[in-house]
């Protein structure tokens, strides 16, 4: 089949790139997964397969971290898992521990609906209740094979007991299956564990839902700022160019306003250089989802500069600094929020075009430190994925240490008085077409995603 996709062509942002090396410490790192479960199901057929198990996340709660495997491929023995912290770091090739058990994370032989199992999670969060949330999509993403296993559901577990507190079944109003429900953001309040609401980016449909703990009960928005930027779809990754269409992929929370009580969301699709906002207030409102014109609810906050497409980011609540995972320049970057949104007052932290390959998760911890991830998917999926070298790497940075002295630092003044709502002239996409024909796979790109002849190789394409 022939495809007409965009490559694009950009000009460097104007991002401010610190110089030196920051105090970035590398913690985890892996050249394969390799899990902890009975020896049985690691010699069964279809039960471990290596080059199938890609992490996910990389969430840190005192001295554990929580790693997640998506079923997106035959062979993988459990999609929830931790690793207890040993220094010293880095910890080379540590082994996955299922969690809380592997009973909870082991699939039925018949792959029927089990309320007491998990299919697959993406990026669980850790809340101040002492409490993990995650979103199982229920779904198996097996390339010409995806089969819905069960209801997506929402999770909660008790990381003091290591018991599950809750689950809640994913209405079919509010999504068809799982599939596209990558990244949960949580607003609890502040000072009641019970009150809490949960926002879901969906990128494959282009909607947020928002779940309300409380009154187990849930609804989506949708709005045109969640899709992406037919201009911002290209990617060129350690000289690979393909093409992903992936919508609103990542929400951050401020903190609460004084008055109202509400927070800032801010969000974006991955295939977009633009960011947006939406209070709380809005999202919490159920009858509010069901208009079909939201006003200016829904605000464009602006534009982070070229080629910088961000998987997740996360707010740090002291500091009022949001961190970004840039997937193109192979680096994280940080904004202070009280000043202008403009790439002139962005700064980049840390950038390693050698293990940065696809930054794929990014968290703030309780005890102020960002955390993220690399997986090196852009290899697996459009190349070849080694497994003799170091493919998946976790880092911690102190917030605080890593944004001092930069534009990001509270008591450093802006570069620019002004924000930049979109490109200008100096950052301006130039696009060209190219036609290819596709190779057989599921996925995009001019190698048809994760497709190829070898079977034990991963295909799919929603990172």
């Amino acid at each position: 089949m022939l495809r007409l996709v965009f490559l694009c062509v950009v000009a460097f942002a104007a991002l401010t790139v610190v110089s030196g090396q920051r105090q970035v410490e590398e913690v985890l790192k892996w050249q394969q997964v390799e899990f902890d479960v009975p020896a049985s199901v690691l010699s069964a057929p279809d039960g471990y397969i290596p080059i199938n198990n890609i992490p996910m996340s990389g969430v840190h709660y005192k001295n554990r971290v929580f790693v997640t495997v998506p079923r997106r491929r035959w062979g993988i023995p459990s999609t929830l898992n931790v690793v207890e912290l040993e220094p010293p770091y880095p910890v080379t090739n540590p082994v996955l521990k299922p969690y809380p058990s592997f009973e909870l994370n082991e699939l039925r032989a018949d792959l029927q609906p089990d309320a007491n199992r998990l299919v697959t999670e993406y990026r669980p969060r850790v809340d101040r209740c002492d409490r993990l949330w995650l979103v199982d999509t229920g779904m198996m993403e097996i390339p010409g094979n995806f089969t819905v296993v069960q209801r997506p559901s929402i999770w909660s577990i008790d990381l003091k007991t290591n018991q599950p507190l809750s689950r809640y079944e994913v209405p079919q109003k509010d999504v068809e299956t799982g599939y596209g429900l990558t990244s949960i953001t949580l607003d609890v309040d502040p000072d009641d564990c019970s009150k809490v609401f949960v926002y879901i980016s969906d990128l494959q449909t282009y909607r947020m839902v928002v779940y309300d703990h409380e009154n187990q009960k849930s609804w989506r928005f949708l709005h045109n700022y969640f899709f992406l930027n037919p201009l911002e779809g290209d990617f060129n990754i350690q000289g690979i160019p393909f093409a992903w269409d992936d919508g609103i992929f990542s929400i951050a929370l401020s903190n609460p306003d004084p008055m109202t009580k509400f927070r800032t969301a801010y969000f974006h699709a991955l295939s977009s250089n633009s960011e947006f906002t939406v209070s709380t207030a809005v999202l919490r409102n159920e009858t509010a989802s069901k208009r079909g014109y939201h006003g200016d609810d829904f605000k464009l906050l602006g534009y982070r500069g070229a080629q910088s497409q961000s998987s997740i980011h996360g707010f740090h609540p002291e500091t009022g600094v949001i961190f970004f995972a840039f997937v193109q320049l192979n680096a994280v970057s940080c904004w202070d929020t009280r000043k202008p949104f403009a790439p002139q007052n962005m700064a980049i932290v840390y950038k390693n075009d050698r293990d940065i390959i696809y930054p794929n998760d990014l968290s703030i911890d309780q005890e102020g430190n960002v955390w993220f991830m690399s997986n090196s998917i852009i290899k697996l999926l459009y190349t070849q994925l080694s497994l003799e070298e170091f493919n998946f790497h976790i880092w911690r940075a102190n917030i605080k240490e890593i944004i001092k002295g930069t534009v990001c630092d509270p008591t450093v003044p802006p570069n620019v008085d002004h924000g930049q709502r979109f490109g200008g002239e100096q950052n301006a996409d130039r696009v060209t077409f190219v036609e290819y024909k596709d190779k057989y796979g599921p996925g995009g790109g001019p190698y048809g995603g994760w497709g190829s002849d070898d079977k034990r190789k991963p295909t799919g394409r929603r990172p």
